[in-house]
C-alpha cells in the first residue's frame, strides 16, 4: 500500500504508475490524481504546445506526412472508421463536393457526343462494377485529364476514362495521368 502525496489516500500500488527516477519506484501522485494534474498542465500549455507542433510540421513536411501515412496504415480500421465517422457527421460538405462533381461532369460532357460515345461511357462503368466484384477490389472509372484539374480540364468523354483501382485512383486524386 502507498499513500498519494495529493488526495492522501492510502492505495494499492496498481494505483500508481510505476517510475524509475522517483524512490521506491512509483510516482508520489495516484492516477487519478496524476491523470487530473496531467491535464491542467497541458491546459495551461495548449497554446504554446500547439505553436511547437506547428513550427515542426512545417519545418519537416515529409516526416510529418510520413509520420501521418505511418499511423495510416497501423490504424487502417481506425483510420476508416474516423473517415466514415466524420462524412456522417458533415452529410452537408460531402454532398456539396459530390454534387460540385457531378455539376462539373455535366458542364464537361460535350454536346456533339453521340449516342454510341454515350453507351461507351457506361460501359466502362459497368466494367468498374465488374472488375469490383471479380477482384473483391473496389475500381473507380478515372477520368485521364481531371474534371477539374489545376492546370488543365478534361472533357467526360469515352478516350479520357480508365478503369482503375480505387487506392490507385484517390492516390492520383486531381493529377494528369495513373
Amino acid at each position: 500500500m502507498k499513500t498519494c502525496t495529493k488526495c492522501n489516500q492510502e492505495k494499492p500500488f496498481t494505483e500508481f504508475y510505476t517510475s524509475k527516477t522517483h524512490k521506491g519506484g512509483y510516482h508520489c501522485y495516484c492516477k487519478p490524481c496524476e491523470s487530473e494534474r496531467s491535464k491542467t498542465k497541458n491546459a495551461i500549455n495548449r497554446e504554446r504546445r500547439l505553436a511547437k507542433a506547428k513550427e515542426w510540421r512545417e519545418s519537416n513536411p515529409d516526416k510529418a506526412n510520413g509520420a501521418i501515412k505511418a499511423w495510416q496504415e497501423r490504424n487502417k480500421e481506425r483510420y476508416a472508421k474516423l473517415i466514415a465517422d466524420w462524412a456522417t457527421n458533415n452529410r452537408d460538405k460531402v454532398n456539396a463536393k459530390w454534387m460540385q462533381r457531378e455539376a462539373g461532369k455535366k458542364k464537361r460532357t460535350p454536346q456533339w457526343l453521340t449516342d454510341e460515345m454515350k453507351r461507351q461511357i457506361e460501359v466502362e462503368y459497368s466494367l468498374a462494377n465488374w472488375c469490383s466484384n471479380v477482384m473483391n477490389e473496389s475500381y473507380h472509372v478515372d477520368h485521364i485529364v481531371p474534371l477539374q484539374g489545376k492546370t488543365v480540364s478534361g472533357l467526360h468523354v469515352p478516350w479520357n476514362l480508365q478503369v482503375i483501382p480505387a487506392k490507385v485512383n484517390q492516390r492520383k486524386s486531381n493529377k494528369v495521368g495513373a
